[in-house]
């Protein structure tokens, strides 16, 4: 009986041992529970300031939409504001209907509507203000000005006495750039009944692109014997002409930092080359400018990648059966010894398609704004309808 009551003794004494040591670590438990919580609340918090840090909306905002012109659609709003604002209008358009839009057919003695870039409201814009305005070319010699939301033509050239080939725009100065036949350049501001200047080119010109850089606006040129002039705007004057194919300059484009000028031909023996685009706007007497050409015949499209600035994507055509591939390049630029070398790198494999000539629409679109689509499409009955869609409208025509 000693011994069992001892035994319990030592039992009971046991559990509150244990019961002690239990309490004791679960107080050491809850006290590491309450610092891991308020450690997730300080970092919560720190998380939540940074999101509202305005700068960092800024940057999201510019590498997103590099192309626009946030003078004007910001406003009074916040750059977090204006984000989550076109994002959410982004995705809302993304999940629209042909019969969401609303559409007006131009009527009246037009002629064959030709080339066609916006003049402003190409961007997005809080709430809606400004107005999209485009301009066209028409075979009857003459460039019109449409308010797209309401399908109205709000401004004509007068006739031109040769027809007009190309058209550029530069919205962010509300100008338009036209090129003759006759190789005569004119800028506009589709306002005034005549042109701001003129610039008259030897030979037939096949290729324009304007340029906004940190220096000013440019205007660039290729024409029929393989030079491309380098023009100031809005005056048109000359800043430079370089001697870059045999053949005609057929395409011309600007990457979208501005870097990098790239100029091909769509004859089979040209090599495409790309400019460093200073060398350009700033030429050097006696000295060639700075270029390298790309090891790729063929081409006959071109497209800079929208958020990777030294990426260009070329589009051919070869073989007896014209069948239509793609290919990537990365382009770099390096400083050594006192002079800077490019550098030029496949970056994505050789891409091939199996339609044939007729089922592919000759445009290569890389752009990152909802706010237009230009459709070219090919009718079986043989004939083309242009048609162009923005967020609230849309203007066809048959061409």
């Amino acid at each position: 009986m000693f011994t069992l009551h001892r035994d319990s003794q030592e039992w009971d004494a046991a559990l509150e041992k244990g019961r002690r040591e239990r309490r004791k670590t679960g107080r050491k438990r809850e006290g590491r529970g309450r610092k891991r919580k308020r450690m997730r609340i300080m970092v919560f918090q720190e998380w939540n300031r940074v999101a509202e840090n305005d700068h960092l909306w800024r940057n999201l905002c510019l590498k997103k939409w590099s192309f626009c012109n946030f003078s004007k659609c910001l406003g009074s709003q916040t750059w977090k504001q204006f984000f989550l604002k076109q994002t959410k209008q982004e995705y809302q358009m993304a999940l629209v209907q042909p019969e969401d839009f609303i559409f007006k057919e131009a009527t009246g003695n037009l002629g064959i509507i030709g080339p066609m870039a916006y003049l402003s409201g190409n961007g997005p814009t809080m709430g809606g203000r400004e107005k999209s305005i485009i301009c066209t070319v028409s075979s009857k010699h003459m460039l019109y000005a449409w308010d797209v939301q309401e399908g109205t033509m709000i401004w004509s050239s007068p006739v031109q006495q040769s027809s007009i080939t190309h058209l550029a725009t530069l919205p962010q100065m509300y100008l338009a750039f036209t090129v003759d036949l006759e190789g005569t350049v004119k800028v506009w501001n589709c306002q005034d009944q005549d042109a701001l200047a003129t610039f008259p080119v030897s030979q037939a010109c096949f290729s324009l692109e304007v340029c906004l850089t940190k220096d000013g606006p440019f205007l660039m040129v290729g024409n029929s014997e393989g030079d491309i002039y380098t023009l100031t705007v809005p005056e048109l004057r000359g800043v430079s002409k370089v001697h870059a194919f045999k053949y005609t300059v057929d395409l011309l484009h600007c990457s979208p930092d501005k870097k990098w000028v790239f100029a091909s031909g769509t004859h089979q023996n040209i090599l495409p080359r790309v400019f460093f685009t200073e060398c350009l706007l700033k030429p050097s007497e006696g000295k060639s400018p700075l270029s390298l050409s790309i090891p790729f015949s063929s081409c006959c499209r071109a497209c800079w990648a929208p958020r990777r600035t030294s990426r260009i994507t070329l589009m051919y055509r070869r073989g007896s059966s014209k069948k239509t591939g793609f290919t990537t390049f990365d382009l770099m630029a390096e400083r050594t010894g006192g002079r800077t070398v490019i550098q030029v790198g496949t970056s994505c494999n050789d891409l091939r398609t199996t339609r044939g000539r007729s089922a592919i629409c000759g445009r290569i679109l890389c752009m990152s704004s909802p706010h237009l689509w230009m459709t070219p499409c090919m009718c079986t009955c043989g004939k083309r309808k242009a048609v162009i869609h923005t967020s609230r409208a849309a203007v066809t025509w048959n061409t």
